[in-house]
């Protein structure tokens, strides 16, 4: 008898604690929704949030840039070298053109398709009497997964009358592309990349080769090119 009342009397206490527990819970959480509110009502009274309708714009913040080697090249022919800064911006591969006396005159963005990617190579050719061309080399990086993949791609910087605000960049063709697949399937693609006067119209074409397979990139001008 005096067993079976002890255990009633532990279970009403028990389940007491429960509910103090669980409305203690309760307060606790409502204390912090009220506290939210008063600060989010705070701040729109004074005008700290924005108001509906208001188109609200992200800024990005580069976090992490590094400066790779620059390369220094007479671009425009006075006998002075400019400097070509590739960069690393949150993993993102960019260019940077800076003349002589450190002032930026031109910035791109490289896109890449794997981690490890770099440009490894800057060619400066002459198209004709007028227009210079800026020819990088991407690597594009590497994919792992069911399959590997590694490409690399050229990007053409056209600059005209030795003005640097005419610098205009597009992307070229692939000159490399590795893949393996499942079942032992493999190649590997490495192009020539040329640069001559295919239809003889006195500007100098951009030509990628691999084999049969060939890509021609011809200048049109104002930085415009069209692909065969």
């Amino acid at each position: 008898m005096n067993e079976s009342i002890l255990t009633n009397a532990t279970l009403s206490y028990n389940g007491l604690m429960v509910q103090h527990f669980g409305l203690f819970l309760i307060l606790f959480l409502s204390t912090q929704a009220f506290g939210q509110d008063e600060r989010y009502y705070r701040q729109l009274l004074k005008g700290e949030l924005p108001s509906m309708g208001l188109e609200i714009k992200e800024v990005i913040i580069d976090q992490f840039n590094i400066k790779g080697s620059s390369y220094l090249i007479d671009l425009n022919g006075d006998g002075i070298e400019e400097t070509i800064q590739p960069q690393k911006r949150d993993g993102i591969d960019w260019i940077e053109i800076k003349n002589s006396s450190g002032g930026k005159v031109f910035e791109a963005k490289f896109l890449a398709m794997g981690g490890e990617s770099s440009i490894y190579k800057v060619k400066l050719a002459q198209l004709s009497s007028t227009v210079k061309l800026l020819l990088f080399f991407l690597d594009e990086g590497s994919t792992f997964g069911r399959r590997f993949e590694s490409t690399a791609r050229t990007y053409l910087v056209t600059f005209e009358n030795d003005d640097f605000s005419t610098l205009q960049m597009i992307p070229g063709p692939h000159h490399f592309h590795e893949r393996e697949a499942q079942k032992d399937q493999y190649w590997r693609r490495d192009y020539s990349v040329e640069i001559r006067d295919v239809n003889q119209d006195g500007v100098r074409d951009v030509i990628v080769q691999f084999n049969h397979i060939q890509r021609i990139m011809i200048y049109k001008g104002k930085g415009e090119w069209k692909r065969y």
